[in-house]
Parts: C-alpha cells; structure tokens; sequence
C-alpha cells in the first residue's frame, strides 16, 4: 500500500511563464500539458500588438494575459513559443518585434532562465548574443534522430543517447556567428544532427535556452501542418522519418525528461544569490 505525499515531501510547484505566439494560440495550451511535469503553473501570456486573428477569442481572453512588472514575481523561467514569422528573414517585421524584445530583457535575471522554441530560439539567440539567423533552401520538416552530445549536462542526463525529436523550420542560427559564441564559451550546443545540425542550444551558466527543434510538438502536430499546406495547394515534401496519416510518437519521454530538468535548473538558478552590477 502506498500513501500521499505530505506537503513536506511533495516535490515544489514549479511556475513557467509562456509568451504565446502561435496561431491558434489556445492549442498551445494543451502541448504544453501534455510535456510538462504534472502540476507546474502556467501563467499564458499574449502580446497587445498582434490580432491573434486565428485564435478562439474568448478562450483568448479567458487564459492569457498582458505583460506587465508583477507577472514573473514567483516565477521560474519564461518561455516564449514559435510564431508565422520563421519564413521572414526580418525579426524586426514582427509587428510584436519590439513588445517581445521588451519582456525577454525585463525577464533576463528575473527568471531562472529564458527559453524560446523555433522562432522564439532564433529570438533569444538574437536579443541575448546578436545572433542573426540563416534560412535553408528548403523546410525542415519531420522526426529527426539527434546525437545527445553532452549527457552529462544537467539538461541532457535524463535523455538517450540517441534520441528523437520533431522538426519544423526554415531557418538556423546564423552558422559563423554561432560558432563563434560557441568557440566563445557563451553557448554550449547540446546535441547534433547531420540533417538538422545543432537544434538544442543553452548558454555556458544556464540562462538562456535555445530549442530550434520542437520538444513542444504533440503526435499529429506535423500530420496537420502537412495537410493543412496541401489544402492551401502547396505541395510539402512527406515529414522525414514520420507517416502523416498513421503518426506515432517516438519522443515523448525524453522531451518530458528534458522540460523537467529545464524547470529544476530554472529554479535552482533563480534561487541562486545575485552578484550586484559593479
């Protein structure tokens, strides 16, 4: 027989802040429960200057909220998704460019740690290290197996050595300026493939996080943007390693291991005393 925790023993609530950005942004509610530990508090978070024109506006207004100085006071990390910019080379031609910019550098010492996801990574990488990104010939659609090349990191131990991960993209971080933070010791690339390159990326102290893959992405995510672009008379290659109409998941649980050791390294880190500014 087993018993309930007490309140002494049971583990912490952990408390994640998400800037929400994707069409139809209440979907992105339930990807999110699907990956994260059992418990955590999400504050939705949206931005006064886009329309959300797609999203269901009443669950809109019901679950997400404006930015403002009091929202991260207990909270341990911030995220901020993908959106329907990743095809525009221009960050800036985000109507939202400059709102977002705002919340990450309030954010940045607040939280235990910043992350984005797709186009949200190529945003921390260019608010946090200058970064620019570099767009492929062609879209990066599928399950791509990634090499764990630092399993003794904290975010990696809990991950296979190989493992796989969803991918939907245009574009990378910008190869010779990435190379350089990484030559720099600024960024310290966590796993690799030959077909994606490097997709996970974290800063050397933990505080920026930089998910160019899609450790968010539920099963048929990829299955509904493969017919949805064939409904609009596109013709999108087949996502690799993946069969739209009878899609089975392969990575779940490292991507659950993976935000839960996100979340604990954000806490620890934002307990973690603060050197003043000289």
């Amino acid at each position: 027989m087993t018993t309930a925790p007490s309140d002494a023993t049971a583990a912490p609530v952990r408390r994640l802040a998400v800037l929400n950005l994707m069409p139809q942004a209440e979907i992105y509610l339930d990807y999110m429960a699907q990956v994260l530990p059992a418990g955590t508090d999400v504050r939705w978070l949206r931005v006064r200057n886009h329309p959300y024109r797609s999203s269901d506006q009443k669950i809109l207004a019901d679950t997400h909220h404006f930015y403002d100085e009091t929202t991260l006071e207990d909270c341990d990390a911030l995220l901020l998704t993908g959106a329907a910019m990743d095809l525009n080379p221009d960050f800036t031609a985000a109507t939202y460019w400059d709102e977002v910019v705002e919340t990450l550098r309030d954010a940045d010492g607040r939280v235990g740690s910043i992350a984005g996801v797709c186009w949200g990574a190529q945003v921390v990488g260019k608010v946090f290290f200058d970064l620019e990104k570099q767009h492929f010939p062609a879209k990066i659609s599928g399950v791509i197996e990634m090499t764990n090349l630092a399993p003794a990191h904290p975010l990696m131990r809990g991950l296979d050595d190989r493992y796989w991960l969803p991918q939907s993209r245009y574009a990378q971080m910008e190869p010779k300026g990435f190379a350089q933070a990484v030559a720099d010791g600024r960024l310290v690339p966590l796993d690799w493939s030959e077909e994606s390159g490097h997709t996970t990326v974290v800063s050397a102290d933990g505080a920026y996080l930089m998910l160019q893959g899609h450790q968010d992405y539920p099963t048929e995510r990829l299955a509904e943007e493969y017919f949805n672009a064939r409904k609009k008379g596109q013709t999108p290659p087949v996502p690799v390693n993946y069969d739209p109409h009878r899609p089975v998941n392969r990575w779940r649980a490292n991507n659950r291991a993976f935000f839960a050791a996100w979340l604990e390294q954000a806490a620890a880190r934002k307990r973690e005393p603060r050197t003043a500014a000289v």
